[in-house]
């Protein structure tokens, strides 16, 4: 098959900002506070012509026309405050809060042209008209000293997020809710000499499934490239532990060497699902989609 595509895509943003800083007697020792608000809409349109042919070459019956009409808008505000502490020479204390809520809006209109009435139809089956929440709170500490030549820092992350989709207009909604989830870590050095040391590392992370990914709805505003999300995925968690050794030579040159390991579950995993199409059961299409 072949297809033949013309598209346009327009984007506006509108960002604000508040900040605010307040520095304790102790130099180093301060406390800062930041919302920031992001207000953005789009617009993307596109004409797509797709061919089918068979064995031979010779095409397989006529032409699709298609016409994909969409829209969105997006808020995101996001409120953060960090502390931080050098309580000695040796010794600091740092720590924060963070929210981040993200709400968007989005309409897809699919029409395809048909030869009998000679005009483009909306198929409404393919149409979607979605909106959705995503909320992601955390917190975290950090505590760095020194003893002889050591030097730690420890930290620890703890989590929660929650999403919530509705499909407009087809009383289908979905919801997926991260519960508190902790993420240590440890960072460890050791000084060999000046200039020379080796570091062992500890920390947990995660991966939350994006918007795309989630969605449960079939995306036809590609009709080479049909993907269908999968509200059941869960957040990817990995623990990852890495040991270095570094040198810096006399004429400012470096060396590096590391040896690192990595463990993770809920493996997101993207794959190709074949079913018949929506448009023509007889025909058949491959889906992207994930588990």
């Amino acid at each position: 098959s072949s297809m033949l595509s013309n598209s346009h895509f327009t984007f506006n943003s509108n960002r604000y900002g508040l900040s605010f800083k307040h520095n304790f007697t102790k130099s180093g020792h301060d406390i800062t506070a930041d919302i920031n608000y992001n207000a953005s809409t789009n617009t993307n349109n596109g004409n797509y012509v797709t061919n089918t042919f068979l064995p031979n070459s010779n095409p397989k019956g006529l032409p699709v026309k298609q016409i994909s009409e969409g829209s969105g808008t997006t808020d995101y505000l996001v409120i953060q405050s960090d502390y931080e502490n050098p309580i000695s020479e040796n010794t600091k204390f740092e720590a924060g809060v963070r929210a981040a809520i993200r709400s968007n809006d989005n309409l897809s209109i699919q029409s395809f042209y048909n030869d009998s009435a000679g005009k483009y139809l909306p198929v409404p089956a393919l149409n979607s008209n979605y909106k959705f929440k995503d909320q992601v709170y955390a917190a975290y500490s950090t505590y760095s000293f020194k003893v002889n030549k050591f030097r730690f820092q420890l930290g620890l992350r703890a989590e929660s997020s929650n999403y919530n989709g509705t499909l407009l207009g087809k009383d289908s909604s979905f919801k997926v809710n991260f519960p508190i989830s902790f993420f240590p870590s440890t960072f460890i050095t050791y000084q060999i000499a000046d200039k020379q040391d080796i570091q062992l590392n500890y920390s947990r992370k995660i991966n939350r499934p994006n918007f795309f990914q989630l969605l449960p709805f079939i995306d036809y505003s590609d009709p080479q490239n049909l993907s269908v999300g999968n509200a059941g995925l869960k957040p990817e968690f990995t623990d990852l532990g890495e040991l270095s050794y570094n040198i810096t030579y006399s004429n400012n040159s470096n060396f590096l060497a590391t040896i690192y390991g990595r463990h993770t579950t809920n493996l997101i995993t993207s794959f190709q699902y074949v079913g018949p199409s929506p448009l023509n059961p007889e025909d058949t299409v491959v889906f992207n989609t994930y588990a």
